[in-house]
């Protein structure tokens, strides 16, 4: 069994958890799994002269009367890096892109069946003959999954190339892999994709090492000689391959991440806007508070003789400056241009907030639009996603 998986550091809030089985697995609230299979059927054990270790090569296959391969298989493959020898094993298993109903069809005999919230996303499936290889690769109904394919197909790839070694190139192979898959860091998330593949099968750990390694995974290092050898005579350049590999698997992982930028965005302002909201209306209250007291002096004062006004004086406190002593009518012009000013001021803060409120409803429109797209996006790369909305 084959396993992709990626996990992204976060994930869109109100999105639910799912399993951690996948081609892309969404690790955090969203969550769901794509696998891939090998089904290899073993052929009757015959003596052979084997070649040289040195010589290990994945054996091309034999010329036969193949249908023409579908439009859509041949630009594919365009698309995979493939040596004339890696065309040719790949159209000799006969690919088919198929939908997920197809796909839990064909691939029903490589894998049990899928538990919640997994999905088989291709499968290789090989008898007794060469000749009865087949390829089956899931097709998201997502363009922007579209490189995820070539993934899945080279993978697929990989294991047909792998049923054809015999078994001296088998056993060279098999010892270059482990070792090269011993130097992979260990938080690279290929190690438990191989795990949940062999699922404690030690007869196929090599075989997923191999596909796995080759499709997904260059190292600093670099790989043995001989094993890019081996590859180089399916892939013209596996770098390219690899690079492809990183950004199908980072495509569902970057809608999530713009999904979860956006909506923490939004709740940000909203959140200071609500604050703004709070003390806007506070200031008015206490606007309302000061005006109300203003026009209680001032009904005071007309109601006064124009002799007795003038016998009074008002120590006024400004905020933030020293306190003022001036004739009681002063002190009334004084207040009414200080809550002149501290309505306008009010005036222009109720705009500017109101105008905030709509660029955040804007942004949350928006970081709705975000999540809504993860999640589509997530159920075209996994039809049997789990995903609490």
């Amino acid at each position: 069994m084959t396993l992709f998986e990626q996990r992204p550091s976060s994930a869109p809030r109100g999105l639910g958890q799912g399993a951690a089985r996948a081609a892309i697995t969404i690790a955090g609230t969203l969550a769901a799994a794509l696998a891939l299979t090998a089904c290899v059927g073993q052929p009757q054990l015959q003596l052979e002269t084997y070649p040289s270790p040195a010589a290990v090569v994945p054996a091309t296959p034999t010329a036969a009367a193949l249908p023409l391969p579908d439009a859509d298989v041949v630009e594919l493959a365009d698309r995979m890096f493939l040596t004339a020898e890696g065309r040719a094993t790949f159209y000799a298993a006969q690919p088919r892109l198929a939908d997920a109903e197809e796909i839990e069809t064909a691939c029903a005999d490589a894998v049990e069946a899928d538990a919640a919230g997994w999905f088989t996303g291709g499968c290789f499936v090989g008898g007794q003959h060469r000749a009865a290889d087949r390829i089956f690769v899931f097709r998201p109904g997502d363009e922007r999954l579209a490189e995820s394919m070539v993934t899945v197909a080279a993978h697929e790839l990989l294991h047909a190339a792998y049923a054809r070694l015999s078994l001296l190139e088998r056993a060279t192979v098999d010892g270059l892999v482990a070792e090269v898959a011993g130097r992979v860091p260990a938080e690279d998330p290929v190690h438990e994709q191989i795990e949940r593949s062999t699922d404690g099968d030690a007869s196929t750990r090599a075989n997923e090492q191999f596909a796995y390694l080759g499709s997904q995974v260059a190292l600093e290092s670099g790989f043995p000689a001989q094993l890019e050898g081996v590859y180089a005579r399916l892939f013209t350049d596996r770098a390219a391959l690899v690079d492809t590999h990183r950004r199908a698997a980072s495509v569902v992982e970057d809608s999530i991440a713009a999904a979860d930028a956006a909506i923490a965005s939004a709740a940000a302002q909203e959140s200071q806007n609500a604050r703004d909201r709070a003390q806007l209306d506070a200031d008015r209250g206490g606007y309302e508070t000061a005006l109300a007291a203003y026009t209680a002096d001032v009904e005071r004062f007309n109601a006064m003789p124009v002799e007795e006004r003038a016998r009074w004086q008002v120590t006024l406190q400004p905020a933030g400056a020293e306190p003022i002593t001036m004739s009681w009518e002063a002190s009334l012009t004084y207040r009414y241009e200080e809550l002149e000013r501290i309505r306008g001021d009010l005036e222009a803060r109720g705009s500017a907030l109101s105008a905030a409120e709509a660029a955040a409803a804007d942004l949350r429109a928006d970081a709705e639009q975000r999540r809504a797209d993860a999640i589509a996006l997530m159920r075209a790369a996994n039809p049997n996603a789990v995903i609490s909305e």
